[in-house]
Protein backbone atom coordinates (compact mmCIF):
# COMPACT_ATOMS: atom_id res chain seq x y z
CA UNK A 1 0.00 0.00 0.00
CA UNK A 2 1.15 3.52 -1.00
CA UNK A 3 2.55 5.28 2.37
CA UNK A 4 0.66 8.30 1.81
CA UNK A 5 -2.31 6.81 2.44
CA UNK A 6 -1.59 7.94 6.03
CA UNK A 7 -1.96 11.14 5.38
CA UNK A 8 -5.50 11.65 4.72
CA UNK A 9 -7.57 10.65 7.30
CA UNK A 10 -10.44 8.31 5.84
CA UNK A 11 -12.92 6.76 7.94
CA UNK A 12 -14.19 2.99 8.00
CA UNK A 13 -17.26 3.75 5.34
CA UNK A 14 -20.21 3.73 8.46
CA UNK A 15 -19.49 7.48 9.40
CA UNK A 16 -22.74 9.10 9.48
CA UNK A 17 -20.55 12.29 8.01
CA UNK A 18 -19.22 10.47 5.34
CA UNK A 19 -22.90 8.80 4.29
CA UNK A 20 -22.81 10.70 0.73
CA UNK A 21 -18.64 10.91 0.02
CA UNK A 22 -17.65 7.37 -2.30
CA UNK A 23 -15.20 6.36 0.30
CA UNK A 24 -13.80 3.35 -2.04
CA UNK A 25 -13.21 5.42 -5.18
CA UNK A 26 -11.65 7.66 -2.84
CA UNK A 27 -9.17 5.51 -0.83
CA UNK A 28 -8.26 3.91 -4.48
CA UNK A 29 -7.55 6.78 -6.00
CA UNK A 30 -5.31 7.85 -3.05
CA UNK A 31 -3.34 4.53 -2.93
CA UNK A 32 -2.55 5.28 -6.62
CA UNK A 33 -1.28 8.95 -6.00
CA UNK A 34 2.02 9.71 -5.88
CA UNK A 35 3.41 13.26 -3.95
CA UNK A 36 2.81 16.30 -6.40
CA UNK A 37 5.78 18.14 -8.00
CA UNK A 38 7.16 20.35 -5.58
CA UNK A 39 9.10 22.81 -8.69
CA UNK A 40 6.50 22.62 -10.71
CA UNK A 41 6.29 25.26 -12.93
CA UNK A 42 3.16 27.29 -13.44
CA UNK A 43 3.46 30.98 -14.77
CA UNK A 44 1.32 34.33 -13.66
CA UNK A 45 -0.63 34.32 -17.08
CA UNK A 46 -2.09 30.16 -15.98
CA UNK A 47 -2.83 31.66 -12.85
CA UNK A 48 -4.71 34.50 -14.26
CA UNK A 49 -6.94 32.01 -16.16
CA UNK A 50 -7.67 29.69 -14.06
CA UNK A 51 -8.13 31.82 -10.96
CA UNK A 52 -9.03 34.90 -12.54
CA UNK A 53 -7.40 38.89 -11.07
CA UNK A 54 -9.17 40.18 -8.64
CA UNK A 55 -7.34 43.42 -8.75
CA UNK A 56 -6.35 42.57 -5.02
CA UNK A 57 -3.30 41.01 -3.21
CA UNK A 58 -2.91 37.64 -4.60
CA UNK A 59 -0.71 34.71 -2.65
CA UNK A 60 -0.17 31.89 -4.87
CA UNK A 61 0.51 28.08 -3.84
CA UNK A 62 1.52 25.27 -6.33
CA UNK A 63 0.76 21.89 -5.25
CA UNK A 64 0.79 23.17 -1.72
CA UNK A 65 4.07 24.93 -1.84
CA UNK A 66 4.10 28.93 -1.32
CA UNK A 67 5.37 30.30 -4.97
CA UNK A 68 7.17 33.77 -4.12
CA UNK A 69 7.08 34.92 -7.85
CA UNK A 70 3.81 34.81 -8.68
CA UNK A 71 2.76 36.18 -5.03
CA UNK A 72 2.25 39.89 -4.11
CA UNK A 73 3.28 41.41 -1.09
CA UNK A 74 0.75 41.98 1.93
CA UNK A 75 -0.98 44.98 2.51
CA UNK A 76 -0.27 47.03 5.69
CA UNK A 77 -1.86 45.61 9.09
CA UNK A 78 -1.39 41.57 7.86
CA UNK A 79 1.19 39.46 7.89
CA UNK A 80 1.89 36.29 5.67
CA UNK A 81 3.98 33.78 6.91
CA UNK A 82 3.87 30.78 3.77
CA UNK A 83 4.88 28.02 6.22
CA UNK A 84 5.14 25.14 6.03
CA UNK A 85 3.71 23.19 7.95
CA UNK A 86 1.13 25.72 7.37
CA UNK A 87 0.78 28.97 5.39
CA UNK A 88 -0.65 31.80 7.64
CA UNK A 89 -2.56 34.91 7.25
CA UNK A 90 -2.42 37.27 10.51
CA UNK A 91 -4.30 40.26 11.16
CA UNK A 92 -3.66 42.87 13.90
CA UNK A 93 -5.67 43.94 16.58
CA UNK A 94 -7.89 46.19 15.64
CA UNK A 95 -6.99 46.37 12.08
CA UNK A 96 -9.45 46.73 9.22
CA UNK A 97 -7.89 45.38 5.86
CA UNK A 98 -9.44 47.27 3.38
CA UNK A 99 -8.53 44.90 0.40
CA UNK A 100 -9.16 41.45 0.19
CA UNK A 101 -6.80 38.88 -0.15
CA UNK A 102 -6.80 36.17 -3.05
CA UNK A 103 -5.15 32.99 -1.69
CA UNK A 104 -4.43 30.96 -4.84
CA UNK A 105 -4.15 27.10 -4.66
CA UNK A 106 -2.76 25.45 -8.01
CA UNK A 107 -2.93 21.87 -8.98
CA UNK A 108 -0.03 21.03 -11.08
CA UNK A 109 0.63 17.22 -11.04
CA UNK A 110 2.58 15.42 -13.31
CA UNK A 111 1.54 12.50 -15.17
CA UNK A 112 0.23 10.43 -12.88
CA UNK A 113 -2.37 11.58 -10.01
CA UNK A 114 -0.39 14.00 -7.82
CA UNK A 115 -1.46 14.19 -4.15
CA UNK A 116 -0.88 18.11 -2.51
CA UNK A 117 -1.82 19.02 0.90
CA UNK A 118 -2.40 22.69 0.99
CA UNK A 119 -2.75 23.92 4.63
CA UNK A 120 -3.54 27.51 5.81
CA UNK A 121 -4.47 29.43 9.10
CA UNK A 122 -5.82 32.61 9.29
CA UNK A 123 -5.95 34.40 12.53
CA UNK A 124 -7.90 37.75 13.14
CA UNK A 125 -6.80 39.43 16.51
CA UNK A 126 -9.35 40.70 18.29
CA UNK A 127 -11.56 43.71 16.46
CA UNK A 128 -9.67 42.51 13.29
CA UNK A 129 -11.66 42.87 9.99
CA UNK A 130 -10.43 40.83 6.83
CA UNK A 131 -11.73 39.65 2.88
CA UNK A 132 -10.23 36.16 1.89
CA UNK A 133 -10.97 34.58 -1.18
CA UNK A 134 -9.34 30.91 -1.28
CA UNK A 135 -9.38 29.59 -4.95
CA UNK A 136 -8.42 26.02 -5.81
CA UNK A 137 -7.88 25.15 -9.58
CA UNK A 138 -5.60 23.43 -11.27
CA UNK A 139 -4.37 21.69 -14.69
CA UNK A 140 -6.31 19.45 -16.00
CA UNK A 141 -4.99 16.91 -15.30
CA UNK A 142 -5.75 14.04 -12.59
CA UNK A 143 -4.43 15.29 -8.82
CA UNK A 144 -5.47 14.68 -5.80
CA UNK A 145 -6.00 17.75 -3.29
CA UNK A 146 -6.10 17.03 0.91
CA UNK A 147 -6.92 20.99 1.75
CA UNK A 148 -7.31 22.44 5.21
CA UNK A 149 -8.11 25.65 6.38
CA UNK A 150 -8.49 26.88 10.11
CA UNK A 151 -10.11 30.47 10.46
CA UNK A 152 -9.86 31.99 14.09
CA UNK A 153 -11.64 35.24 14.64
CA UNK A 154 -10.95 37.00 18.24
CA UNK A 155 -12.80 39.06 20.17
CA UNK A 156 -15.34 41.48 18.27
CA UNK A 157 -13.70 40.60 15.06
CA UNK A 158 -14.87 39.75 11.68
CA UNK A 159 -14.21 37.99 8.73
CA UNK A 160 -15.79 37.30 4.84
CA UNK A 161 -14.19 34.02 3.68
CA UNK A 162 -15.11 33.13 0.19
CA UNK A 163 -14.34 29.56 -0.88
CA UNK A 164 -14.19 28.88 -4.82
CA UNK A 165 -12.67 25.25 -6.24
CA UNK A 166 -13.00 24.43 -9.55
CA UNK A 167 -9.96 22.13 -10.15
CA UNK A 168 -9.91 20.28 -13.07
CA UNK A 169 -12.71 17.54 -14.27
CA UNK A 170 -11.13 14.26 -13.08
CA UNK A 171 -9.31 15.82 -9.62
CA UNK A 172 -10.60 14.26 -6.38
CA UNK A 173 -10.75 17.18 -3.58
CA UNK A 174 -11.10 16.54 0.12
CA UNK A 175 -11.54 19.95 1.78
CA UNK A 176 -12.44 21.12 5.81
CA UNK A 177 -12.77 24.64 6.60
CA UNK A 178 -12.39 24.82 10.67
CA UNK A 179 -13.70 27.74 12.42
CA UNK A 180 -13.19 28.82 15.73
CA UNK A 181 -14.99 32.25 16.99
CA UNK A 182 -14.61 34.43 20.39
CA UNK A 183 -17.05 36.64 21.70
CA UNK A 184 -19.07 39.22 19.77
CA UNK A 185 -16.70 38.39 16.83
CA UNK A 186 -18.93 37.11 13.21
CA UNK A 187 -18.07 35.14 9.82
CA UNK A 188 -19.70 35.47 7.06
CA UNK A 189 -18.36 32.28 4.56
CA UNK A 190 -19.52 31.16 1.07
CA UNK A 191 -18.53 27.99 -0.11
CA UNK A 192 -18.90 27.76 -4.10
CA UNK A 193 -17.88 23.83 -5.44
CA UNK A 194 -17.87 23.23 -9.32
CA UNK A 195 -15.39 21.19 -9.96
CA UNK A 196 -13.49 17.79 -9.96
CA UNK A 197 -15.26 14.48 -10.22
CA UNK A 198 -14.89 13.85 -6.36
CA UNK A 199 -15.17 16.99 -4.23
CA UNK A 200 -16.19 16.85 -0.39
CA UNK A 201 -15.77 19.90 1.61
CA UNK A 202 -16.18 19.67 5.43
CA UNK A 203 -17.09 23.41 7.80
CA UNK A 204 -16.95 22.80 11.20
CA UNK A 205 -17.75 25.80 13.26
CA UNK A 206 -17.56 26.10 17.25
CA UNK A 207 -18.97 29.34 18.89
CA UNK A 208 -17.30 29.67 21.56
CA UNK A 209 -17.70 33.27 23.19
CA UNK A 210 -21.13 34.55 23.72
CA UNK A 211 -22.96 36.70 20.77
CA UNK A 212 -20.78 35.02 18.45
CA UNK A 213 -22.24 35.03 14.96
CA UNK A 214 -21.58 32.92 12.05
CA UNK A 215 -23.57 33.20 8.06
CA UNK A 216 -22.70 29.75 6.46
CA UNK A 217 -23.64 29.97 2.18
CA UNK A 218 -23.00 27.12 -0.23
CA UNK A 219 -23.81 26.39 -3.60
CA UNK A 220 -22.73 22.79 -5.35
CA UNK A 221 -23.18 22.57 -9.58
CA UNK A 222 -22.33 18.78 -10.12
CA UNK A 223 -23.13 17.27 -13.90
CA UNK A 224 -22.05 14.36 -15.97
CA UNK A 225 -21.35 12.01 -13.24
CA UNK A 226 -19.36 14.34 -10.54
CA UNK A 227 -19.67 13.71 -6.87
CA UNK A 228 -20.08 16.95 -4.37
CA UNK A 229 -20.22 16.23 -0.96
CA UNK A 230 -20.93 18.99 1.60
CA UNK A 231 -20.84 18.34 5.53
CA UNK A 232 -21.67 21.21 7.92
CA UNK A 233 -20.95 21.29 11.65
CA UNK A 234 -22.20 24.28 13.51
CA UNK A 235 -21.82 23.69 17.86
CA UNK A 236 -23.13 26.43 19.42
CA UNK A 237 -20.86 26.26 22.71
CA UNK A 238 -21.73 29.57 24.38
CA UNK A 239 -25.11 31.82 24.93
CA UNK A 240 -26.56 34.31 22.52
CA UNK A 241 -25.18 32.78 19.43
CA UNK A 242 -26.62 33.47 15.57
CA UNK A 243 -26.09 31.02 12.68
CA UNK A 244 -27.48 30.29 9.13
CA UNK A 245 -27.15 28.01 6.78
CA UNK A 246 -28.35 28.33 3.43
CA UNK A 247 -26.86 25.48 0.86
CA UNK A 248 -28.07 25.12 -2.71
CA UNK A 249 -27.65 22.65 -5.40
CA UNK A 250 -28.32 22.80 -8.93
CA UNK A 251 -27.61 19.07 -10.24
CA UNK A 252 -27.11 17.80 -13.97
CA UNK A 253 -26.86 14.83 -16.01
CA UNK A 254 -25.88 11.41 -14.02
CA UNK A 255 -24.10 13.66 -11.11
CA UNK A 256 -25.13 13.30 -7.84
CA UNK A 257 -25.25 16.86 -4.84
CA UNK A 258 -25.54 16.17 -1.01
CA UNK A 259 -25.45 18.62 2.25
CA UNK A 260 -25.41 17.13 5.57
CA UNK A 261 -25.82 20.40 7.81
CA UNK A 262 -25.96 19.31 11.91
CA UNK A 263 -26.45 22.08 14.36
CA UNK A 264 -25.53 21.41 18.18
CA UNK A 265 -26.85 23.60 21.23
CA UNK A 266 -24.98 22.64 24.56
CA UNK A 267 -26.31 22.26 27.34
CA UNK A 268 -26.28 25.53 29.50
CA UNK A 269 -26.62 28.24 27.03
CA UNK A 270 -29.17 30.69 26.37
CA UNK A 271 -30.72 32.76 23.42
CA UNK A 272 -29.37 30.63 20.54
CA UNK A 273 -30.69 30.79 17.22
CA UNK A 274 -29.66 28.29 14.45
CA UNK A 275 -31.58 28.45 11.09
CA UNK A 276 -30.67 25.89 8.47
CA UNK A 277 -31.84 25.86 4.93
CA UNK A 278 -30.75 23.45 1.85
CA UNK A 279 -32.45 23.74 -1.50
CA UNK A 280 -31.94 21.60 -4.50
CA UNK A 281 -32.67 21.83 -8.63
CA UNK A 282 -32.68 18.42 -10.72
CA UNK A 283 -31.92 19.40 -14.03
CA UNK A 284 -31.80 15.75 -15.06
CA UNK A 285 -34.28 12.73 -13.88
CA UNK A 286 -31.27 10.82 -13.76
CA UNK A 287 -29.62 13.54 -11.31
CA UNK A 288 -29.86 13.24 -7.89
CA UNK A 289 -29.58 15.01 -4.67
CA UNK A 290 -29.23 13.82 -1.17
CA UNK A 291 -30.22 16.45 2.68
CA UNK A 292 -29.90 15.50 5.75
CA UNK A 293 -30.43 18.51 8.16
CA UNK A 294 -29.86 17.33 11.91
CA UNK A 295 -30.50 19.20 14.98
CA UNK A 296 -29.02 18.51 18.59
CA UNK A 297 -30.74 21.01 21.04
CA UNK A 298 -29.57 20.52 24.81
CA UNK A 299 -31.00 23.38 25.95
CA UNK A 300 -34.45 25.04 26.56
CA UNK A 301 -34.12 28.90 25.32
CA UNK A 302 -33.08 28.32 22.07
CA UNK A 303 -34.68 28.97 18.61
CA UNK A 304 -33.71 26.80 15.51
CA UNK A 305 -35.66 25.63 12.49
CA UNK A 306 -34.22 23.81 9.34
CA UNK A 307 -36.01 23.33 5.57
CA UNK A 308 -35.26 21.04 3.04
CA UNK A 309 -36.98 20.74 -0.69
CA UNK A 310 -35.70 18.73 -3.73
CA UNK A 311 -37.10 19.71 -7.34
CA UNK A 312 -37.09 20.25 -10.38
CA UNK A 313 -37.41 23.31 -12.89
CA UNK A 314 -40.90 25.02 -13.25
CA UNK A 315 -42.46 24.04 -15.86
CA UNK A 316 -45.09 26.78 -16.00
CA UNK A 317 -41.71 29.32 -15.72
CA UNK A 318 -40.19 27.06 -18.63
CA UNK A 319 -43.22 27.53 -20.56
CA UNK A 320 -43.26 31.18 -20.73
CA UNK A 321 -40.14 31.30 -21.80
CA UNK A 322 -40.37 29.26 -24.49
CA UNK A 323 -43.34 30.98 -25.75
CA UNK A 324 -41.83 34.36 -25.99
CA UNK A 325 -39.11 32.99 -28.44
CA UNK A 326 -36.14 31.96 -25.43
CA UNK A 327 -34.57 29.20 -26.78
CA UNK A 328 -34.62 25.73 -24.33
CA UNK A 329 -30.96 26.12 -23.37
CA UNK A 330 -31.01 30.05 -22.65
CA UNK A 331 -34.29 29.57 -20.55
CA UNK A 332 -33.15 27.09 -18.15
CA UNK A 333 -29.84 28.94 -17.51
CA UNK A 334 -32.27 31.58 -16.76
CA UNK A 335 -33.86 29.59 -14.43
CA UNK A 336 -30.82 28.55 -13.17
CA UNK A 337 -29.32 31.85 -12.80
CA UNK A 338 -32.73 33.33 -10.75
CA UNK A 339 -32.04 30.02 -8.39
CA UNK A 340 -28.25 30.48 -7.22
CA UNK A 341 -28.52 34.08 -7.00
CA UNK A 342 -29.45 34.39 -3.60
CA UNK A 343 -26.24 32.80 -3.09
CA UNK A 344 -23.79 34.65 -5.62
CA UNK A 345 -25.19 38.14 -4.77
CA UNK A 346 -24.28 37.67 -0.94
CA UNK A 347 -20.90 37.62 -1.83
CA UNK A 348 -19.83 41.68 -0.92
CA UNK A 349 -16.54 42.21 -2.64
CA UNK A 350 -18.22 43.23 -6.30
CA UNK A 351 -15.08 42.06 -8.17
CA UNK A 352 -15.58 38.63 -6.34
CA UNK A 353 -19.28 38.52 -6.78
CA UNK A 354 -19.10 39.35 -10.82
CA UNK A 355 -16.09 36.68 -11.37
CA UNK A 356 -17.66 34.38 -9.83
CA UNK A 357 -21.27 34.88 -11.08
CA UNK A 358 -19.05 34.92 -14.43
CA UNK A 359 -17.38 31.20 -13.49
CA UNK A 360 -20.95 29.65 -12.61
CA UNK A 361 -22.04 30.33 -15.63
CA UNK A 362 -19.46 29.45 -18.07
CA UNK A 363 -18.10 26.44 -16.00
CA UNK A 364 -21.46 24.81 -15.01
CA UNK A 365 -24.78 26.20 -16.49
CA UNK A 366 -23.29 26.16 -20.73
CA UNK A 367 -22.22 22.42 -20.47
CA UNK A 368 -23.86 21.14 -23.17
CA UNK A 369 -26.90 18.88 -21.97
Amino acid sequence: MNVLADTVALPSGREERWKYTPVAEIAAALRASIPAPIAASVSRSLVDDLAGDLGCPRLVFVNGVHAPVLSDEAPSGITIEPGPPAAALVVERDVEVVMPIHVVHVSAPGDLRGLSRPRLVIDVAAGGRISVIETYCGRPAPAFTDASTTIRVGLAGHIDHVRLQWEAADAIHLGRTLVEQAAASSTHLTSVTVGSDIARHQIDVRLRGVDARVALDGLYLPTGQQRHDNVVVVDHAASGGTSTQCFKGVVDGGARGSFSGHVIVRPGTVGNDAQQTNRNLLLSPRAEADTRPWLEIFADDVRCTHGVTVGRLDDDALFYLRSRGIPIAQSRGLLVSGFIAEIVDAITHAPVREWVAAEVARRALEVPR
